[in-house]
């Protein structure tokens, strides 16, 4: 640039300029993530009040019967999908239908 004191003064000043754009520039990218994230995590479902206890006594109740509490609640699990797909047969047998 200049080679007098003055021009040198305005290439500080715009080295300045420069590092807190990028800093803002930063700033407001991070700022964006955060946002982003928590938008995301509102989205998850959200245990219940009193969701952890409860779990605890039934695992409790569960595994005092002799019983494991993992198998019971894959049980649970198997019985809602066996339970969703044979009350929604009629529309799977409809897609399918459509599909061929």
């Amino acid at each position: 640039m200049s080679n007098n004191g003055f021009g040198k003064a305005m290439d500080k000043d715009q080295d300045k300029d420069v590092k807190q754009d990028d800093k803002t520039t930063t700033k407001d990218a991070a700022e964006t993530t955060k946002k982003e994230s928590s938008s995301k995590r509102s989205r998850r479902p959200v245990k219940p009040e009193g969701f952890k206890e409860f779990e605890a006594l039934a695992k409790g109740i569960i595994e005092a019967d002799g019983s494991s509490y993992y198998e019971w609640l894959h049980e649970r699990h198997q019985d809602i999908i066996l339970n969703f797909n044979v009350s929604n047969q009629k529309q799977i047998t409809n897609v399918a239908k459509k599909g061929e």
